[in-house]
């Protein structure tokens, strides 16, 4: 999966997303990805200082594009 990808998905839905929300908007169009692929984009984009993870709970987290 193409981290800039999330990144566009991001920017069309206010700049920030549930991880769960981002998910699915991702696979609605027609990038098929699993949880784990998305984990694995966001931690590359929150090394480049992109984005920004919030766990709200154990199952919950929040994500902010930060540019």
């Amino acid at each position: 999966m193409d981290p800039q990808d999330v990144v566009e998905v991001l920017r069309r839905n206010n700049r920030k997303m549930m991880e769960s929300a981002l998910l699915e908007a991702l696979n609605t169009r027609g990038r098929v990805t699993s949880a784990k692929e998305l984990r694995e984009a966001l931690i590359v984009l929150e090394v480049r200082g992109l984005v920004r993870v919030h766990s709200l709970d154990e199952e919950r987290r929040l994500i902010v594009l930060l540019e």
